[in-house]
Protein backbone atom coordinates (compact mmCIF):
# COMPACT_ATOMS: atom_id res chain seq x y z
CA UNK A 1 0.00 0.00 0.00
CA UNK A 2 2.73 2.33 1.03
CA UNK A 3 4.62 1.58 -2.60
CA UNK A 4 1.23 2.34 -4.77
CA UNK A 5 1.31 5.74 -2.49
CA UNK A 6 4.15 6.63 -3.76
CA UNK A 7 4.28 5.50 -6.96
CA UNK A 8 0.89 7.70 -7.03
CA UNK A 9 2.46 10.65 -5.54
CA UNK A 10 5.58 10.56 -8.26
CA UNK A 11 3.28 10.25 -11.31
CA UNK A 12 1.27 13.19 -10.03
CA UNK A 13 4.47 15.08 -9.50
CA UNK A 14 6.03 14.50 -12.85
CA UNK A 15 2.69 15.09 -14.52
CA UNK A 16 2.48 18.63 -12.51
CA UNK A 17 6.05 19.61 -13.53
CA UNK A 18 5.20 18.11 -17.28
CA UNK A 19 2.19 20.48 -17.41
CA UNK A 20 4.24 23.42 -15.88
CA UNK A 21 6.99 23.05 -18.52
CA UNK A 22 4.55 22.82 -21.54
CA UNK A 23 2.95 25.97 -19.99
CA UNK A 24 6.65 27.88 -19.82
CA UNK A 25 6.99 26.83 -23.46
CA UNK A 26 4.02 28.47 -25.02
CA UNK A 27 5.25 31.21 -27.44
CA UNK A 28 3.91 34.58 -27.82
CA UNK A 29 4.74 36.85 -30.83
CA UNK A 30 4.07 40.12 -31.95
CA UNK A 31 1.77 41.14 -34.79
CA UNK A 32 2.38 44.47 -36.01
CA UNK A 33 0.92 46.68 -39.37
CA UNK A 34 -1.27 50.10 -40.16
CA UNK A 35 -4.36 50.64 -40.53
CA UNK A 36 -5.70 53.40 -43.30
CA UNK A 37 -8.16 54.81 -45.39
CA UNK A 38 -9.25 53.59 -48.62
CA UNK A 39 -7.03 55.76 -50.94
CA UNK A 40 -3.98 53.91 -48.84
CA UNK A 41 -2.65 57.21 -47.82
CA UNK A 42 -4.51 58.44 -44.48
CA UNK A 43 -3.92 56.71 -41.26
CA UNK A 44 -7.12 55.43 -39.12
CA UNK A 45 -6.46 56.34 -35.14
CA UNK A 46 -8.51 54.17 -32.65
CA UNK A 47 -9.59 51.60 -34.98
CA UNK A 48 -10.52 47.94 -33.39
CA UNK A 49 -7.43 45.33 -34.32
CA UNK A 50 -8.99 41.70 -33.35
CA UNK A 51 -7.39 38.50 -33.71
CA UNK A 52 -10.64 35.34 -33.87
CA UNK A 53 -9.35 31.67 -33.90
CA UNK A 54 -12.49 29.67 -35.25
CA UNK A 55 -14.90 32.59 -34.72
CA UNK A 56 -13.54 33.11 -31.08
CA UNK A 57 -11.62 36.37 -30.39
CA UNK A 58 -8.36 35.92 -29.04
CA UNK A 59 -6.24 38.95 -28.96
CA UNK A 60 -7.50 42.61 -29.71
CA UNK A 61 -5.72 45.93 -29.78
CA UNK A 62 -6.64 49.59 -31.35
CA UNK A 63 -4.44 51.17 -33.56
CA UNK A 64 -2.23 54.42 -32.31
CA UNK A 65 -2.65 58.26 -34.27
CA UNK A 66 -1.05 56.86 -36.57
CA UNK A 67 -2.95 53.98 -37.63
CA UNK A 68 0.11 51.48 -35.95
CA UNK A 69 -0.78 48.88 -34.08
CA UNK A 70 0.49 45.79 -32.42
CA UNK A 71 -1.25 42.40 -31.34
CA UNK A 72 0.18 40.10 -28.77
CA UNK A 73 -0.97 36.31 -30.10
CA UNK A 74 -0.29 32.85 -30.04
CA UNK A 75 1.09 30.66 -32.97
CA UNK A 76 -1.81 29.40 -35.09
CA UNK A 77 -3.98 30.40 -38.24
CA UNK A 78 -6.68 33.84 -37.34
CA UNK A 79 -8.70 35.89 -38.86
CA UNK A 80 -7.69 38.88 -38.36
CA UNK A 81 -10.01 41.93 -38.47
CA UNK A 82 -9.63 45.80 -38.81
CA UNK A 83 -12.26 47.82 -38.46
CA UNK A 84 -13.53 52.14 -37.88
CA UNK A 85 -17.24 51.12 -37.47
CA UNK A 86 -18.46 49.67 -40.79
CA UNK A 87 -15.08 50.95 -42.57
CA UNK A 88 -13.49 47.75 -42.27
CA UNK A 89 -10.87 44.96 -43.85
CA UNK A 90 -9.59 41.34 -43.12
CA UNK A 91 -7.15 39.23 -43.60
CA UNK A 92 -6.18 35.23 -42.77
CA UNK A 93 -2.89 34.82 -41.14
CA UNK A 94 -0.98 32.06 -39.99
CA UNK A 95 1.10 33.16 -36.99
CA UNK A 96 4.77 31.09 -36.62
CA UNK A 97 7.21 34.09 -35.88
CA UNK A 98 6.36 37.58 -34.93
CA UNK A 99 4.76 39.10 -38.32
CA UNK A 100 4.99 42.48 -39.82
CA UNK A 101 1.67 42.52 -42.13
CA UNK A 102 1.61 44.64 -45.31
CA UNK A 103 -0.21 48.01 -44.82
CA UNK A 104 -4.03 47.18 -44.57
CA UNK A 105 -6.32 49.54 -46.44
CA UNK A 106 -10.23 50.05 -45.38
CA UNK A 107 -11.74 47.44 -48.05
CA UNK A 108 -15.32 47.11 -46.63
CA UNK A 109 -17.34 50.64 -47.01
CA UNK A 110 -20.72 51.40 -45.26
CA UNK A 111 -23.61 52.18 -47.20
CA UNK A 112 -23.50 56.17 -48.02
CA UNK A 113 -25.23 58.80 -48.63
CA UNK A 114 -24.54 62.34 -49.49
CA UNK A 115 -27.60 65.16 -50.30
CA UNK A 116 -26.17 68.10 -52.19
CA UNK A 117 -26.07 71.71 -50.74
CA UNK A 118 -25.22 75.11 -52.87
CA UNK A 119 -22.71 75.81 -50.41
CA UNK A 120 -20.88 72.95 -49.24
CA UNK A 121 -19.16 69.78 -50.61
CA UNK A 122 -18.75 66.32 -47.94
CA UNK A 123 -18.63 64.42 -50.77
CA UNK A 124 -15.00 66.04 -52.01
CA UNK A 125 -14.12 64.95 -49.07
CA UNK A 126 -15.11 61.46 -49.05
CA UNK A 127 -13.92 61.55 -52.91
CA UNK A 128 -10.35 62.42 -50.91
CA UNK A 129 -9.95 59.43 -48.65
CA UNK A 130 -10.60 56.75 -51.31
CA UNK A 131 -14.52 56.21 -51.57
CA UNK A 132 -14.07 55.79 -55.67
CA UNK A 133 -13.67 53.43 -58.19
CA UNK A 134 -9.89 53.43 -59.52
CA UNK A 135 -10.86 52.10 -63.02
CA UNK A 136 -14.40 54.25 -63.32
CA UNK A 137 -13.55 57.45 -60.84
CA UNK A 138 -16.98 57.14 -59.82
CA UNK A 139 -17.74 57.80 -56.52
CA UNK A 140 -18.79 54.57 -54.55
CA UNK A 141 -21.63 56.13 -52.46
CA UNK A 142 -24.54 57.89 -53.79
CA UNK A 143 -25.44 61.52 -54.75
CA UNK A 144 -28.80 62.83 -54.20
CA UNK A 145 -30.19 65.81 -55.03
CA UNK A 146 -30.98 68.20 -52.47
CA UNK A 147 -32.75 71.23 -54.44
CA UNK A 148 -34.52 69.24 -57.15
CA UNK A 149 -34.94 72.82 -58.56
CA UNK A 150 -37.13 74.17 -55.61
CA UNK A 151 -36.12 77.18 -54.26
CA UNK A 152 -34.71 77.33 -51.05
CA UNK A 153 -36.64 78.75 -48.01
CA UNK A 154 -35.42 82.63 -47.56
CA UNK A 155 -33.34 83.41 -44.47
CA UNK A 156 -34.57 86.16 -42.01
CA UNK A 157 -33.72 89.38 -43.51
CA UNK A 158 -35.53 91.70 -41.30
CA UNK A 159 -31.88 92.94 -40.56
CA UNK A 160 -29.34 94.16 -42.91
CA UNK A 161 -27.00 92.34 -41.15
CA UNK A 162 -28.14 88.98 -42.06
CA UNK A 163 -26.51 88.49 -45.18
CA UNK A 164 -27.40 85.65 -47.28
CA UNK A 165 -24.83 83.20 -48.16
CA UNK A 166 -23.75 85.42 -51.61
CA UNK A 167 -23.55 83.59 -55.04
CA UNK A 168 -20.20 84.95 -55.72
CA UNK A 169 -19.43 82.32 -52.67
CA UNK A 170 -21.22 79.52 -53.88
CA UNK A 171 -18.58 76.41 -54.66
CA UNK A 172 -17.79 75.93 -58.11
CA UNK A 173 -19.59 72.59 -59.34
CA UNK A 174 -17.42 69.11 -59.54
CA UNK A 175 -18.52 67.58 -62.74
CA UNK A 176 -17.77 64.29 -60.86
CA UNK A 177 -19.63 64.67 -57.73
CA UNK A 178 -23.08 65.17 -59.52
CA UNK A 179 -26.35 63.03 -58.30
CA UNK A 180 -26.13 59.67 -59.25
CA UNK A 181 -29.34 58.52 -58.26
CA UNK A 182 -32.27 59.22 -59.78
CA UNK A 183 -34.44 60.13 -57.13
CA UNK A 184 -34.39 63.40 -54.47
CA UNK A 185 -34.47 64.29 -51.26
CA UNK A 186 -38.00 64.66 -51.10
CA UNK A 187 -37.87 61.28 -51.60
CA UNK A 188 -35.45 59.84 -49.39
CA UNK A 189 -37.67 61.75 -46.71
CA UNK A 190 -40.60 60.29 -47.77
CA UNK A 191 -39.58 56.51 -48.20
CA UNK A 192 -38.30 55.42 -44.68
CA UNK A 193 -37.38 52.10 -46.35
CA UNK A 194 -35.04 54.17 -48.64
CA UNK A 195 -33.43 56.05 -45.53
CA UNK A 196 -32.70 53.13 -43.77
CA UNK A 197 -30.76 51.11 -46.30
CA UNK A 198 -28.09 54.10 -45.82
CA UNK A 199 -25.89 53.84 -42.79
CA UNK A 200 -24.32 57.36 -43.33
CA UNK A 201 -26.17 60.39 -44.17
CA UNK A 202 -24.31 63.78 -44.80
CA UNK A 203 -26.79 66.39 -45.48
CA UNK A 204 -24.68 69.25 -46.96
CA UNK A 205 -25.60 73.51 -46.35
CA UNK A 206 -28.08 74.65 -48.84
CA UNK A 207 -30.26 72.10 -49.32
CA UNK A 208 -33.58 72.83 -49.79
CA UNK A 209 -35.19 74.19 -46.46
CA UNK A 210 -38.67 73.66 -47.75
CA UNK A 211 -38.98 69.99 -45.67
CA UNK A 212 -37.54 70.80 -42.37
CA UNK A 213 -41.05 69.67 -41.02
CA UNK A 214 -40.09 66.16 -41.85
CA UNK A 215 -37.24 66.00 -39.61
CA UNK A 216 -39.04 63.62 -37.33
CA UNK A 217 -37.88 60.98 -40.25
CA UNK A 218 -34.07 61.33 -38.89
CA UNK A 219 -35.04 61.32 -35.48
CA UNK A 220 -36.40 57.94 -36.16
CA UNK A 221 -33.33 57.25 -38.60
CA UNK A 222 -31.02 57.92 -35.84
CA UNK A 223 -32.36 56.01 -32.74
CA UNK A 224 -32.54 52.99 -35.00
CA UNK A 225 -28.96 53.28 -35.82
CA UNK A 226 -28.07 55.57 -38.25
CA UNK A 227 -25.36 58.14 -38.48
CA UNK A 228 -26.41 61.56 -39.50
CA UNK A 229 -23.68 64.47 -40.41
CA UNK A 230 -25.05 67.93 -40.63
CA UNK A 231 -23.11 71.42 -41.28
CA UNK A 232 -24.56 75.05 -40.99
CA UNK A 233 -28.33 75.63 -42.45
CA UNK A 234 -28.43 71.77 -42.12
CA UNK A 235 -28.96 72.24 -38.29
CA UNK A 236 -32.93 72.82 -38.68
CA UNK A 237 -33.15 69.10 -40.00
CA UNK A 238 -31.97 68.28 -36.37
CA UNK A 239 -35.02 69.84 -35.15
CA UNK A 240 -36.43 66.21 -34.11
CA UNK A 241 -33.51 65.15 -32.70
CA UNK A 242 -33.03 67.92 -30.71
CA UNK A 243 -36.13 68.39 -29.11
CA UNK A 244 -36.07 71.44 -31.01
CA UNK A 245 -32.72 72.41 -29.64
CA UNK A 246 -33.50 71.58 -25.74
CA UNK A 247 -31.20 68.29 -25.85
CA UNK A 248 -27.94 68.02 -27.51
CA UNK A 249 -27.61 71.36 -28.88
CA UNK A 250 -29.22 74.83 -29.03
CA UNK A 251 -29.08 76.88 -31.72
CA UNK A 252 -28.69 80.92 -31.27
CA UNK A 253 -31.40 83.20 -32.39
CA UNK A 254 -31.87 84.72 -34.83
CA UNK A 255 -30.83 82.25 -36.58
CA UNK A 256 -27.71 82.29 -39.21
CA UNK A 257 -26.28 85.39 -37.90
CA UNK A 258 -22.64 84.13 -38.00
CA UNK A 259 -20.54 87.26 -39.27
CA UNK A 260 -16.62 85.66 -39.07
CA UNK A 261 -15.44 83.73 -41.66
CA UNK A 262 -12.57 82.86 -39.61
CA UNK A 263 -10.82 81.67 -36.77
CA UNK A 264 -8.36 80.05 -34.71
CA UNK A 265 -9.97 77.12 -32.87
CA UNK A 266 -8.48 75.73 -30.04
CA UNK A 267 -9.34 71.60 -30.47
CA UNK A 268 -10.93 70.25 -27.89
CA UNK A 269 -10.14 66.49 -27.80
CA UNK A 270 -6.51 64.98 -27.46
CA UNK A 271 -7.44 61.96 -30.31
CA UNK A 272 -8.24 65.00 -32.73
CA UNK A 273 -5.02 66.87 -32.17
CA UNK A 274 -2.62 64.05 -31.83
CA UNK A 275 -3.71 62.92 -35.12
CA UNK A 276 -3.55 66.12 -36.73
CA UNK A 277 0.01 66.76 -35.48
CA UNK A 278 1.66 63.11 -35.62
CA UNK A 279 0.39 62.69 -39.66
CA UNK A 280 0.22 66.61 -40.94
CA UNK A 281 2.31 68.91 -38.43
CA UNK A 282 -0.79 70.55 -38.12
CA UNK A 283 -2.35 71.59 -34.32
CA UNK A 284 1.30 72.39 -32.76
CA UNK A 285 -0.30 74.25 -30.10
CA UNK A 286 -3.57 72.52 -30.02
CA UNK A 287 -5.12 75.35 -32.44
CA UNK A 288 -6.05 75.11 -35.87
CA UNK A 289 -6.71 77.95 -38.19
CA UNK A 290 -10.71 76.66 -39.20
CA UNK A 291 -11.77 79.25 -42.35
CA UNK A 292 -14.57 77.52 -44.22
CA UNK A 293 -17.48 79.52 -42.82
CA UNK A 294 -19.77 81.48 -45.28
CA UNK A 295 -21.76 84.84 -43.85
CA UNK A 296 -24.61 84.04 -41.91
CA UNK A 297 -23.47 80.87 -40.66
CA UNK A 298 -25.62 79.46 -37.93
CA UNK A 299 -23.93 79.73 -34.30
CA UNK A 300 -24.32 77.33 -31.36
CA UNK A 301 -25.27 79.22 -28.46
CA UNK A 302 -24.94 76.26 -26.11
CA UNK A 303 -24.45 72.36 -26.02
CA UNK A 304 -25.08 69.89 -22.95
CA UNK A 305 -21.78 68.56 -22.29
CA UNK A 306 -23.32 65.44 -20.60
CA UNK A 307 -24.38 64.33 -23.80
CA UNK A 308 -22.40 66.07 -26.44
CA UNK A 309 -18.50 66.58 -27.44
CA UNK A 310 -17.49 69.66 -28.51
CA UNK A 311 -14.40 69.78 -30.61
CA UNK A 312 -13.18 72.90 -31.73
CA UNK A 313 -14.10 76.48 -29.75
CA UNK A 314 -12.62 79.90 -31.27
CA UNK A 315 -13.38 83.49 -31.00
CA UNK A 316 -15.95 84.31 -33.76
CA UNK A 317 -18.57 87.05 -34.33
CA UNK A 318 -22.10 87.22 -34.86
CA UNK A 319 -25.26 89.52 -34.93
CA UNK A 320 -27.87 89.49 -32.37
CA UNK A 321 -31.21 90.45 -32.36
CA UNK A 322 -30.86 93.85 -31.70
CA UNK A 323 -28.50 94.24 -34.43
CA UNK A 324 -25.42 94.70 -32.18
CA UNK A 325 -22.26 92.78 -33.31
CA UNK A 326 -20.85 90.31 -30.59
CA UNK A 327 -17.42 88.89 -30.19
CA UNK A 328 -16.86 86.21 -28.27
CA UNK A 329 -15.43 81.99 -27.99
CA UNK A 330 -18.43 79.51 -29.37
CA UNK A 331 -17.68 76.32 -29.60
CA UNK A 332 -18.00 75.16 -33.65
CA UNK A 333 -17.90 70.68 -34.03
CA UNK A 334 -20.38 68.49 -32.15
CA UNK A 335 -20.94 64.95 -32.00
CA UNK A 336 -23.38 63.43 -29.88
CA UNK A 337 -25.20 59.86 -29.42
CA UNK A 338 -28.86 59.38 -29.86
CA UNK A 339 -30.06 55.60 -29.11
CA UNK A 340 -28.51 53.46 -31.70
CA UNK A 341 -26.94 56.04 -33.60
CA UNK A 342 -25.18 58.93 -33.78
CA UNK A 343 -24.62 62.86 -34.98
CA UNK A 344 -21.85 65.19 -36.21
CA UNK A 345 -22.88 68.83 -36.40
CA UNK A 346 -20.34 71.61 -37.26
CA UNK A 347 -21.01 75.58 -38.10
CA UNK A 348 -18.70 75.55 -40.48
CA UNK A 349 -18.57 73.72 -43.94
CA UNK A 350 -16.25 71.84 -46.64
CA UNK A 351 -15.39 73.87 -48.85
CA UNK A 352 -14.72 72.43 -52.24
CA UNK A 353 -12.08 74.23 -54.31
CA UNK A 354 -9.11 74.21 -56.54
CA UNK A 355 -6.60 73.86 -54.34
CA UNK A 356 -4.34 70.43 -54.40
CA UNK A 357 -3.51 70.43 -50.87
CA UNK A 358 -5.90 69.28 -48.57
CA UNK A 359 -7.28 71.88 -45.63
CA UNK A 360 -7.50 72.07 -42.08
CA UNK A 361 -10.89 71.98 -42.47
CA UNK A 362 -10.84 68.36 -44.71
CA UNK A 363 -8.23 66.78 -42.13
CA UNK A 364 -11.01 67.46 -39.53
CA UNK A 365 -13.70 66.26 -41.34
CA UNK A 366 -11.98 62.97 -42.81
CA UNK A 367 -11.15 62.41 -39.01
CA UNK A 368 -14.64 62.82 -38.04
CA UNK A 369 -16.39 60.72 -40.89
CA UNK A 370 -14.29 57.70 -39.31
CA UNK A 371 -14.91 58.82 -35.76
CA UNK A 372 -18.31 58.76 -35.89
CA UNK A 373 -18.86 55.63 -37.70
CA UNK A 374 -17.31 53.82 -34.87
CA UNK A 375 -20.64 54.07 -33.06
CA UNK A 376 -20.09 49.94 -32.09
Amino acid sequence: MKSFVVSLLICLTLLSCSKDENASTITEFEITGQFLAPNGFDPISNARVRAYQNNELKSQTRTDAQGHYSLTITKGNYTLVVNKGKFKTERNISVENDLELETLSVETLPHIAVVTGLYDNIESVLYSIGLVNPVTGEPLFDIIDGNSGLDRVAINNNSKHHQEHGASLRNTPNPLLQPNVNFSFEDLLNDSNLLNTYDIVFLNCGLSEAYIGNSGVFETYVANGGILYTTDWAAEYLNAITNSGTDYLTPYNPAKSGTSTSTVATILEGDLSQWLLLNYNISIDDTVEIDDFLYSWQVIDSYDSSTTISWLNGPVSYWDDANTEIYENKDLAFTFLHGEGGVFYSSFHTENNDVEDVTNVERIMQFLVFEMSDIE
